[in-house]
């Protein structure tokens, strides 16, 4: 006999403790996932899905990342909807989008969140995708590998309905941390639901919860909850699946008045509270973790030339500076656009700063940051990095002319003194 046969014939199935080669032998699992731009940085990656198409997954994506932002996380959008693009107006995006040699450049919406779709590089919004779906796949890849998506706390991916090439694709190609199923209230919801949860389970991919939309209709009189499609089962199918329920979204008017009127961003709803907790579990002890370790935000207004700029309220840019345990780990600039300081201490507290080193600042834009927590460090002029360093070290005095009453106008500057809020 052949030594293979002989190999073979005594073979106990277990080739775990084997170290034979043959055909019976299990191949290693081949790693299909797609690399990050090596310009980017994406801690979380959350896929929205669903069995069949209509039950709003876009919005679910869009608002998730609306609210997740809210807390004081960044938060991102890949639509990977590329035959069905609906996000970027949802955010009144129109704007075509632009790159350089380092990749492609992510539309950025109101309050910070950054968005990549399709519609974003067609010619026209109504341009159709005609594309077969191995072209889509790889558009779906792109978004990954060519976007500079720079520093995301979270990215929602919509995903497309059904588990087809799409799905299949971000599954194997992205670094996916969990899903959340999108379901509606008829009798097919269970089928629905089994289709995603089977698909996320042969991928390995962790399923954080179901969501229903169009959960009920709230009679504006007498606050009765009217269950418009039937009977829920969300329940029911959750406890069969042994899955949470994260949140029910009525049919209300104003979900479609804020899509329609491209202001997502300033609709407020109390409808998903417990997925909101659930994502930020997902990096609360990450967060905690980094701020026990000595993490620290430095942002400074500068001038464009790394000089500090002498109006905190009327600074177009500030450099923020990342330490951990005085190591410097990060230096970029932040837009605030000049718009005030009512806007820029907003964007304070969503970038999460921990301190500002500025020159001069009105008592109400101080007291604006000091009631969110952020320490205030005025006086400081000249080298913004000498600034920092010298604040790192103890030695960075604050100046007597840091602060002045004046409530704006156009009055000139006095020896670096500030004049406005």
């Amino acid at each position: 006999m052949s030594e293979t046969y002989e190999t073979q014939s005594s073979c106990g199935d277990s080739c775990s403790s084997c170290q034979a080669t043959c055909s019976s032998r299990k191949q290693e699992k081949e790693d299909f996932r797609e690399p990050l731009n090596p310009y980017s940085k994406v801690k979380k990656v959350i896929g929205i899905v669903s069995g069949k198409g209509g039950v709003g997954k876009s919005f679910l994506t869009s608002y998730l990342s609306v609210l997740i932002n809210r807390e004081g996380y960044h938060t991102a959008i890949l639509d990977a909807d590329i035959t069905g693009p609906s996000i970027p107006k949802a955010f009144g995006i129109h704007e075509k989008a632009k790159g350089n040699e380092l990749g492609i450049f992510p539309a950025v919406s109101k309050s910070g969140i950054k968005i990549m779709s399709v519609n974003l590089l067609l010619e026209t919004e109504d341009t159709p995708v005609i594309w077969r779906g191995p072209v889509i796949a790889g558009t779906v890849k792109q978004f990954w590998s060519d976007v500079l998506w720079d520093d995301v706390d979270y990215m929602f991916v919509d995903m497309p309905p059904g588990t087809g090439d799409v799905p299949l694709t971000v599954f194997q190609s992205l670094p996916v941390d969990g899903v959340i199923i999108v379901t509606s209230p008829q009798e097919l919801v269970s089928m629905i639901v089994a289709k995603a949860v089977n698909m996320a389970e042969a991928m390995n991919v962790p399923i954080l919860g179901i969501v229903e939309n169009y959960s009920y209709l709230e009679c504006g009189n007498c606050g009765e909850k009217i269950s418009v499609f039937g009977t829920s089962h969300v329940e029911e199918t959750a406890e069969k699946y042994k899955l949470p329920v994260l949140g029910r979204i009525p049919i209300t008017p104003a979900i479609a008045e804020a899509v329609d009127a491209e202001n997502i961003e300033g609709l407020n709803g109390p409808w998903l509270t417990e997925a909101v907790d659930a994502l930020k579990s997902l990096l609360g002890e990450e967060r905690q973790e980094k701020e026990d370790n000595g993490f620290c935000r430095i942002a400074v207004p500068t001038d464009g030339n790394n000089n500090v700029f002498a109006h905190f309220g009327k600074a177009a840019e500030f450099t923020l500076y990342e330490f951990q345990e005085n190591e410097l780990v990060g230096k970029t600039i932040l837009d605030s656009k000049g718009e005030g300081h009512g806007a820029t201490i907003e964007m304070m507290k969503r970038e999460k700063i921990n301190v500002v080193i500025c020159g001069g600042i009105g008592m109400e834009a101080m007291e604006g940051l000091m009631n969110s927590g952020i320490l205030v460090v005025p006086g400081a002029a000249g080298d913004a990095d000498v600034s920092v360093a010298a604040y790192l070290d103890g030695g960075l005095n604050e100046s007597s002319k840091a602060t002045c009453g004046c409530q704006g106008g156009n009055s000139e500057h006095n020896e670096g003194a500030c004049n406005c809020k």
